[in-house]
């Protein structure tokens, strides 16, 4: 079995599928939208040392440059975690043949690089290499450094394969590389170690003694074999049952002593971890938590507090905003079945802010580490956080009211927009920009105090007043509750 017959069956599956021409036009839309970004990266890549030469001066660029690729592919490794999907073929009619598993594995390695994020970075390295690398170290010496990049591209690649497939069964794999970051970042930041210059002297000497690109070249070819010899060993359907035998086994009993409301949260949390699209932005909540080190320190030495309010609503609020868009769309698929029984819909949506409250508490708590860079950041975030759970949880649900759309929860969340319409886009419009444009005259005209102050107080008032506004919620999800399930119906 050759490649190319792989390749057409895969073809023939696309257009005999239900929904072919919308996928098509999603295709040629999205691919416009890459086309657009490679060309802006690729300006990017020329323009960045001249960009960096005005603005750093006293920084030689290349220098700085090498110092920050390690976290470049740190971070990207997180990116394309949340971003690329796992290769997959329809495997089980295929096992029964008399077919290679290396054919199978060797379709399934191929086809995993032919993605957009394994592109990108060619567009930032190889203008940067060309202008400022070539004039000063040669062709031999960025020949040399631009194969040791293209070499961590692809280590990261399979890496990331391997790390994904392994957190099938754990999740403790994506959370030890946040860690990592957390702790090379803090290292740099109280200069405990600098990571950045360690960067800077490895990715340097590659340029003052070339033959060393042979060393990440063996790093990628080792990361291949790694996460090849993982998807051989894991081929087989009885892997597969057990796996998902696996999933359905999770319980949490712990939740029962809260009575009905205890057993709806249970179902939230099975329906979260055991499907792709919600587990996926439980997944990018934790990401945004890095978002800190970014932007933070930035914002903290030029005095822009709006700034760090617009931050800290993301890093304490993201999963209300992302989850709760779709908070009956979740389950879309039995909607119907659900409404037939005797459901309290005040203690359904009662269940759903309470599950808003208790992630974004543990988002807050985690983020007051924040605090350490300086103390302006523990009541900007604690005026996000109160308004989030006091505010937007309720936008949120009412928004949901509005979505009719019927959700597939085995897909990424990842450039996937089914089931988001104009009142999910507004909704994030006003959730985002409304309590910043408060906060922005507040601070500017009112001080510092009173923008955290007035913030504050506007959430604690949401939330003194929460059965009533839930009782008002229930309301409108009764009125459009039809609606609701007729769009649900259309698959």
């Amino acid at each position: 079995m050759t490649l190319s017959i792989f390749l057409a069956h895969q073809w023939h599956s696309f257009w005999r599928a239900r929904n072919a021409n919308k996928s098509l036009v999603l295709q040629i839309v999205l691919g416009i939208f890459y086309l657009l970004i490679f060309i802006d990266i690729a300006g990017l890549g020329i323009l960045l040392p001249y960009l960096v030469q005005e603005s750093i001066p006293d920084k030689e660029p290349i220098s700085l440059f090498c110092s920050y690729i390690i976290y470049y592919f740190l971070l990207g490794l997180l990116v394309r975690f949340q971003l690329q999907e796992l290769p997959s073929i329809s495997i089980q009619p295929y096992l029964a043949q008399n077919i290679k598993r290396s054919s199978m594995l060797r379709f399934l390695n191929v086809r995993s690089l032919v993605h957009v994020i394994n592109i990108l970075p060619l567009f930032i390295f190889i203008p940067f290499s060309v202008v400022i690398i070539l004039p000063v170290y040669g062709a031999f010496a960025t020949g040399c450094f631009l194969l040791s990049m293209f070499a961590l591209v692809i280590n990261n690649h399979f890496l990331n394969m391997y790390i994904k497939r392994k957190s099938v069964s754990s999740s403790g794999w994506f959370f030890s590389i946040i860690v990592i970051i957390l702790l090379l970042k803090g290292f740099d930041y109280f200069k405990i170690f600098s990571f950045e210059k360690t960067s800077a002297n490895l990715f340097t000497g590659l340029l003052h003694h070339p033959g060393l690109c042979i060393i990440p070249v063996a790093l990628a070819i080792f990361v291949f074999l790694l996460s090849n010899r993982y998807l051989r060993s894991h081929l087989y359907i009885e892997e597969l049952v057990s796996e998902r035998k696996l999933k359905v086994s999770r319980n949490y009993s712990f939740l029962d002593k809260y009575g009905d409301m205890g057993e709806m949260m249970a179902l939230d949390l099975k329906l979260i971890f055991r499907n792709k699209r919600p587990k996926s932005l439980i997944i990018l909540s934790g990401v945004f938590l890095l978002y800190g080190f970014l932007f933070y320190p930035r914002y903290l030495q030029t005095g822009n507090y709006t700034m760090l309010f617009l931050f800290a609503l993301f890093i304490t609020g993201l999963f209300i905003s992302n989850y709760g868009q779709f908070l009956f769309a979740w389950q879309s698929s039995h909607f119907d079945g659900m409404m037939s029984y005797n459901i309290n819909i005040k203690q359904y949506i009662k269940t759903k802010f309470y599950l808003f409250v208790t992630v974004s508490s543990l988002q807050f708590l985690i983020a007051s580490f924040y605090g350490f860079m300086g103390w302006q950041i523990i009541p900007i975030q604690l005026a996000a956080f109160l308004y989030s759970i006091g505010i937007n949880s309720f936008l949120t649900i009412y928004a949901a009211t509005y979505n009719y759309k019927y959700l597939n929860l085995s897909k990424s969340a990842s450039m996937n927009f089914q089931g988001v319409g104009a009142i999910q886009w507004l909704q994030m419009l006003i959730i985002a920009f409304g309590p910043v444009g408060v906060f922005f005259l507040l601070n500017k005209y009112a001080g510092f105090w009173a923008a955290i102050i007035s913030i504050s107080a506007v959430g604690i008032i949401g939330l003194a007043l929460n059965k009533m506004i839930i009782h008002w919620l229930a309301g409108q999800f009764n009125i459009r509750k039809h609606k609701i399930l007729e769009g649900f119906r259309e698959r």
